[in-house]
């Protein structure tokens, strides 16, 4: 039995920050790496279904990234492991869907800037994930779908509602972080909120707030 199970998109990154390049493995990885930052003992499945490649530029200024992307070069068959999570990475670029109602336990997603999200998708996700940067349309479309909640986020605060509860969470002035390198903080975001479930410490309410803080923690870390 896994802890967390990962499905969907693998990048191969070519990022290009200031005057230096580098190549890197993202969308998977990323929440991955920061799973393991949080929790070396975590007991995480892999399985990438989508590997594909990104082009980014980081504008460390404006704490803001810029990319493209072909996320879908080389499919896999999928893996399906008995978990008490499973996180699906860029559920509205995903090559196939059709395991998803097949997954045992809590599912979680995310989506990123692209083709627009098949909604009937979100029956099965107790979880959703949306940047404020990728949303595609208004809030209500996707909470009116889905099965939970729908947690709008930025690098100030969450908007999360599942239809009848509905709140929003502020970070502190003081903690909102300027000129840094804010590449795969919606993965890391993600990370701190799943660690958080798979506890199940708290309600909904303290896990986005703990996501916020510790996300907050990393990136300022790894300046």
């Amino acid at each position: 039995m896994k802890d967390i199970s990962l499905y969907g998109h693998l990048t191969i990154d070519t990022i290009l920050d200031g005057n230096s390049e580098k190549k890197s493995l993202g969308s998977m990885a990323n929440v991955w790496r920061s799973l393991l930052e949080i929790d070396s003992t975590i007991n995480i499945g892999l399985s990438p279904i989508d590997v594909g490649q990104a082009l980014i530029y980081i504008d460390k200024l404006l704490a803001q990234r810029y990319s493209k992307a072909n996320l879908n070069l080389v499919q896999h068959k999928v893996k399906i492991f008995e978990s008490k999570v499973h996180h699906l990475i860029y559920l509205n670029e995903m090559s196939t869907h059709d395991f998803i109602p097949k997954l045992n336990g809590i599912i979680t997603a995310d989506i990123c800037s692209g083709k627009s999200l098949n909604k009937d998708l979100l029956k099965c996700v107790d979880y959703l994930f949306i940047s404020d940067e990728d949303i595609d349309g208004n809030l209500s479309d996707y909470v009116n779908t889905i099965k939970g909640y729908v947690i709008l986020h930025s690098s100030s605060g969450s908007v999360v509602s599942n239809g009848k509860d509905e709140f929003f969470y502020k970070l502190p002035k003081d903690l909102i972080l300027k000129g840094v390198n804010v590449l795969g903080a919606g993965d890391t975001f993600a990370s701190c909120f799943l660690y958080k479930l798979l506890r199940n410490e708290g309600s909904i309410h303290n896990w986005i707030e703990f996501a916020h803080l510790k996300t907050t923690e990393i990136i300022r870390n790894s300046i």
